[in-house]
């Protein structure tokens, strides 16, 4: 009998030990802000939601969505029932790619990435990296040193930027793709 008891005690401690998703990990909101840094481009706000390595950030008329997991995520354009596919190189002004926690290994030009030191941002500790375009030009980037996400990208300007990050509940929900939209295939691909 106290071997019939043991065996679903054992396995109820092996799930509970590693249970995974959002009431193990912190859920975090912020404000977010886009300037193409080039003349001309839109200026754009929206809201970010982060939670159980997924990241969405609500610009209006659309939304891109990411499993940071995957590296992979969509586009969905509210007004027209669309959504397009996104991949690693949409998400790296969100999430740069980190090996060990630098960015450096996953540069267009690794040997001209350091970090240049850590900074407080809106009450957050972030790593400053400097990354030589291929262009020729410099990129700083400010990732949250316990996220990893992105809260600064510069290009002698500003051109992304989260303020107001803090932790709250989001609903995951947010992360799914709404049920009917049409995919559509990407006309410029970056």
């Amino acid at each position: 009998m106290k071997r019939n008891i043991i065996w679903p005690l054992f396995l109820l401690l092996i799930l509970g030990c590693n249970r995974t998703g959002s009431d193990t990990k912190a859920s975090f909101t912020a404000d977010a802000a886009m300037n193409g840094g080039f003349p001309g481009s839109p200026r754009l706000t929206g809201k970010l939601y982060l939670s159980d390595d997924h990241l969405r950030i609500d610009w209006g008329p659309f939304a891109d969505v990411f499993d940071l997991r995957q590296r992979k995520g969509w586009r969905i354009v509210l007004e027209a029932h669309t959504y397009e596919d996104l991949a690693d190189k949409d998400l790296s002004t969100y999430a740069p790619e980190t090996t060990d926690g630098s960015i450096c290994p996953h540069a267009n030009l690794p040997s001209a990435c350091k970090l240049v030191g850590k900074e407080e941002m809106n009450g957050r500790t972030a790593n400053k990296w400097e990354l030589l375009n291929p262009r020729g030009f410099h990129v700083y980037f400010w990732t949250d040193d316990k996220l990893e996400i992105a809260i600064r990208c510069d290009i002698g300007e500003p051109v992304y930027n989260v303020t107001n990050l803090r932790e709250a509940p989001v609903d995951k929900t947010v992360f799914a793709l709404p049920a009917g939209y049409k995919r559509v295939e990407r006309l410029w691909r970056p």
